[in-house]
């Protein structure tokens, strides 16, 4: 599974196209005067749905990263309870049976993991080979330590499991920074959808209020400005919310 890659889903892609849409048109009637005026928005088509695949996408790896973080901490709870390793990862993805549904991700990799591991290839390999498809930065450094370790020596099952604590700590630090982002990045789309919500206002309550606007090429001219820096403003706003932990 290439995880750098992402494929909408019927639902998504149905939700989707009906919420761009009722934006074009809103856009349309708002700025233009007219509905049909929203179909000339059909330019901003293929950046919205690149944008939409992309925030999907990063989506689906935060759920990856949660769900190894999961693993990873059985995983360790089980090494300290005397499994070797191999048993240990295993009973570390029955574990997630009972937390996840069958459909998740992360459930997914367990079964194909165990099916290679019955085909003698080693635990290492397969985390690494996860690691590299995933992208996640918290998953190849697990994999590294998980290498390093077995080729160390020592008292592997003790590095492995702290290790496994260490990373999996870290993971939910980085979950709780990003649910304080989720909270700021909710204020950024309330804040950019006032003014929209304001011109729709005074249209319902004035119907004539903006119509020496849309009439003429000069007040077509303004209107379109307008558009131009509502539209710069929201690239500026998820330019600035665009933070990476």
């Amino acid at each position: 599974m290439n995880y750098d890659k992402y494929t909408f889903r019927r639902r998504e892609m149905i939700s989707f196209l009906i919420a761009v849409t009722v934006l074009f048109l809103l856009i349309g009637k708002l700025f233009f005067g007219t509905f049909l005026a929203g179909g000339l928005c059909i330019v901003f088509f293929p950046f919205l749905w690149k944008k939409k695949k992309k925030q999907l996408l990063e989506k689906r790896k935060k759920q990856l990263v949660k769900e190894f973080k999961d693993l990873i901490l059985s995983f360790g709870a089980s090494l300290k309870a005397g499994y070797s390793i191999e048993n240990a990862f295993l009973e570390a993805c029955r574990d997630l049976t009972y937390l996840y549904d069958a459909s998740a991700d992360i459930l997914q990799e367990c079964k194909s993991m165990k099916r290679q591991m019955e085909n003698h290839i080693s635990l290492e390999a397969l985390l690494n080979d996860l690691g590299e498809r995933s992208r996640m930065t918290d998953i190849m450094d697990f994999a590294k330590v998980f290498a390093t370790a077995k080729k160390s020596g020592g008292d592997l099952n003790a590095m492995i499991a702290n290790t496994a604590d260490v990373i999996g700590q870290k993971i939910e630090l980085l979950a709780e920074i990003d649910v304080m982002l989720t909270g700021k990045k909710m204020e950024q789309r309330i804040m950019l959808l006032i003014p929209l919500f304001i011109m729709g206002y005074i249209s319902l309550t004035s119907p004539g209020y903006f119509m020496p606007l849309y009439q003429n090429p000069m007040g077509i001219l303004i209107m379109s400005a307008c558009l131009l820096l509502y539209a710069t403003a929201y690239l500026l706003s998820e330019k600035i919310m665009e933070i990476h932990i």
